[in-house]
């Protein structure tokens, strides 16, 4: 960590809420991405978000000299969304109202997949159209890259099971991009 990131974390550890909402702005559009490949809407994603946030500023305290904060905090929003879906229990709310989330900037990329082209948008939505258990797999696997091995300790399932998870997740999402026009 350099100088900077070290007086950063320790503003946020004395819970300096300038600190907090630097924070919140800096990450909350890349968390909330996030969030939202493990959810089905946009406003479960903004609700597992705060609640992430939450625990980032309660447990900040934890976050060791060596580790960088970004994916400290990108654990912690995935662990979030997991123990979500798998408890199917009910978001805990609080007042981050004084928080906003910034709107990410528009992006005209696009993205070929076997001669088409598909929005970032359209990727997330065929991620989103998973089943619970196959959309957390994929995205433990695929986007946080967290060997199977881990995935299987994490959701208490056998090795076996979360490697035919993987699979039927991408030929579903395969299946589900090859019948978008």
């Amino acid at each position: 960590m350099n100088t900077d990131e070290e007086q950063f974390v320790k503003a946020l550890k004395r819970k300096d809420r300038e600190a907090q909402k630097e924070l919140y702005n800096q990450l909350a559009p890349k968390m909330l991405g996030v969030c939202m490949r493990y959810t089905h809407s946009r406003d479960e994603a903004q609700d597992l978000l705060h609640d992430g946030f939450i625990k980032v500023f309660e447990n900040i305290g934890s976050l060791s000299s060596t580790q960088k904060i970004e994916p400290w905090v990108r654990q912690i929003m995935v662990n979030t969304s997991i123990n979500y879906i798998s408890r199917s229990r009910d978001v805990l709310y609080a007042d981050l109202s004084q928080f906003t989330i910034p709107e990410p900037e528009p992006k005209e990329d696009i993205i070929n997949y076997k001669g088409k082209k598909f929005t970032p948008e359209q990727i997330v939505h065929a991620i989103q159209s998973l089943p619970n258990l196959y959309r957390i797999v994929f995205n433990m696997h695929n986007i946080e890259n967290i060997p199977y091995q881990q995935i299987a300790n994490q959701l208490h399932k056998p090795l076996s099971t979360i490697r035919s998870i993987q699979a039927r997740a991408r030929r579903l999402l395969q299946e589900h991009l090859n019948n978008l026009p």
